[in-house]
């Protein structure tokens, strides 16, 4: 079944978004025509079909929002539902068809002149806020990091995140702030990672931070990768700014366990072509090993491919 839909463009959106062909119109009103499944409710598994856009929420996470009858291109702002309020937003991807099995919040309308005006005084305003609570928490010798701070529906109240590894009082910090905002205060606690991706900064690779550009989940991250990838057991360099192992670590983690299959594990007695030894190092990388020769206890670095296992070795022990 093919039906025609007809969505509404405000002002010039330049080129169509992929995937959506236009038929006939002019630029303030122009047909596209959608090719539908035969069931437009998902074909029996329950899932709708939505002209949706992805919004840049948070850093480096996107959320699918019902764009309605309106063509929205990528850079557009929008103002859109969340947590019950209205909030501005980047499109990051463009207007397409989304199949979702539960429905979509909405975006409301384009960012006009008013809604800039109103969202730079709440940006000015938050960052008063933030700033204020910063210096609180030095003052009151609180054990916590003041991330930001964020405007909830309209500003009748802000939201103040930060960062703690410890358990301690905040009803000081509350009081101290009535003291000097008029606002409502409610204080959120986010993990580390949560508060380095939304900070940002430089890794120790030199580049802007993965959870601040792209990474939307964190993985899980565990001491075991970076043993199996042969790095050095030390904290410092294994973490990243936030304390946490690197996330980074996991990139790899499948290739490094595939590649160690296919050579000898350290400790496993082999022959070479100089005679028997022992495996001492491996380069899963790079596919080769180090063997201490067992005549002259001598250490050689030969390609997996060149060493064997031998008939007469003894049980596997592990290397020193």
């Amino acid at each position: 079944m093919r039906e025609k839909v007809h969505l509404d463009v405000l002002g010039d959106t330049g080129p169509i978004a992929p995937g959506v062909a236009p038929s006939s119109g002019t630029d303030a009103d122009l047909a596209f025509e959608l090719a539908l499944p035969d069931d437009p409710e998902g074909c029996a598994d329950g899932k709708t079909l939505y002209n949706a856009v992805a919004l840049g929420i948070e850093p480096a996470r996107l959320v699918e929002y019902d764009a309605g009858d309106h063509v929205y291109q990528k850079g557009d702002r929008v103002m859109c539902e969340r947590e019950g309020s209205v909030a501005c937003a980047t499109v990051v991807v463009a207007s397409r068809r989304v199949l979702s099995g539960g429905p979509l919040p909405c975006v409301l309308r384009r960012l006009n002149d008013d809604d800039t005006a109103i969202l730079a005084a709440l940006r000015s305003r938050e960052q008063a806020i933030w700033g204020e609570a910063r210096r609180l928490a030095r003052e009151l010798g609180l054990p916590m990091k003041v991330v930001r701070a964020e405007a909830i529906l309209g500003g009748q109240r802000y939201a103040l995140y930060y960062a703690s590894e410890e358990k301690f009082s905040y009803r000081d910090l509350l009081r101290a702030l009535g003291q000097t905002v008029s606002e409502r205060i409610e204080l959120r606690l986010i993990g580390m990672r949560d508060a380095a991706k939304s900070v940002g900064g430089v890794g120790p690779c030199g580049l802007q931070l993965c959870c601040n550009t792209f990474l939307s989940d964190f993985a899980p991250v565990t001491m075991k990768m970076a043993k199996d990838q042969g790095m050095a057991v030390n904290p410092q360099r294994v973490s990243g700014v936030c304390g946490r192992l690197l996330c980074c670590l996991v990139y790899e983690e499948a290739l490094y366990r595939a590649q160690r299959k296919l050579v000898p594990p350290i400790g496993e007695q082999v022959m070479t072509e100089r005679g028997p030894g022992r495996i001492r190092e491996v380069d899963v990388l790079s596919m080769q090993v180090r063997v201490v020769l067992d005549a002259s206890h001598v250490t050689v670095t030969l390609p997996a491919s060149e060493v064997r296992p031998r008939d007469d070795r003894s049980p596997s022990r592990p290397g020193p």
